[in-house]
């Protein structure tokens, strides 16, 4: 049986792999959706308190320091810290885990962004435990960004050849990347669960190193509704908005605080 910490110590390990934070480090975009929800938010977050969660390698970073000065990034690898403030020598960044957001105050951020499936490397429980640190430090109004694993997507956990045969260049490194390590995922299998409202599974991420959480819209629409939000909106990974999706990987969440309790 899985111990909660069994998929904590594994995924810890493998973001604090020299190797991944590396792949971090290199990374300097925005995805489309991230684009059509901050371009969307603009008006309401421009010169406002940020908080920026899971930052890697300071991928977001530039982008959001552009919105606003106000901008604080945490991560719980203190690597990717070292190597984001290197690059942004004057960014507020601090190693901290999203679990536990006690250095920061209630009601002091506008806007609060998790993302890159970052929130997919905790427990269920922790999970949940995080939407709820995330609601207690939004201020009123406040909104909160992330992108989580579609459990809904047509090939969710679905090796390669399972997927249907390609032939182009694409597939056949994919499969050859996948075979490499399958001694590895057939170890990590041992840790996956699988229940109705989620799977955690031991997907290619990082040479299959990590165990992902996969959920569908209905379900993190429910979780993020029995945390405290409102207003939820999913997108799929062109940005648009939708309310099942069976065609993208990721999906992305914006919610908001309520202005008023209960």
């Amino acid at each position: 049986m899985t111990r909660q910490t069994d998929i904590d110590d594994l995924n810890k390990r493998g973001y604090a792999s020299p190797k991944v934070v590396d792949w971090y480090d290199e990374l300097d975009f925005t995805h489309q959706t991230e684009r059509v929800i901050l371009d969307s938010l603009l008006p309401a977050i421009k010169n406002q308190k940020l908080l920026d969660i899971g930052i890697g390698g300071g991928r977001t970073t530039k982008f959001l320091l552009e919105i606003s000065r106000d901008y604080i990034g945490i991560d719980y690898t203190a690597a990717c810290i070292e190597a984001t403030r290197r690059k942004y020598p004057r960014a507020d960044l601090f190693c901290c885990d999203a679990r536990d957001l006690s250095i920061f105050p209630a009601d002091g951020f506008a806007f609060v962004l998790f993302s890159l499936n970052g929130i997919d490397y905790v427990t269920h429980e922790d999970r949940l435990r995080v939407l709820k640190e995330v609601l207690r430090v939004l201020r009123p109004g406040g909104f909160f960004m992330f992108s989580t694993h579609n459990r809904d997507y047509r090939y969710f956990n679905k090796l390669p050849w399972q997927e249907g045969i390609r032939l182009n260049l694409g597939f056949l490194k994919n499969c050859l990347y996948t075979v490499a390590f399958l001694p590895k995922h057939f170890r990590m299998q041992r840790h996956e669960i699988h229940t109705d409202e989620y799977a955690i599974v031991n997907d290619n991420a990082h040479g299959f190193s990590l165990l992902s959480y996969y959920v569908g819209i209905d379900q993190q629409r429910a979780q993020l509704e029995a945390a405290g939000f409102v207003d939820v909106e999913a997108y799929d990974m062109e940005g648009s908005k939708v309310e099942h999706d069976r065609d993208s990987p990721w999906t992305y969440y914006l919610a908001r605080k309520p202005l008023f309790p209960g």
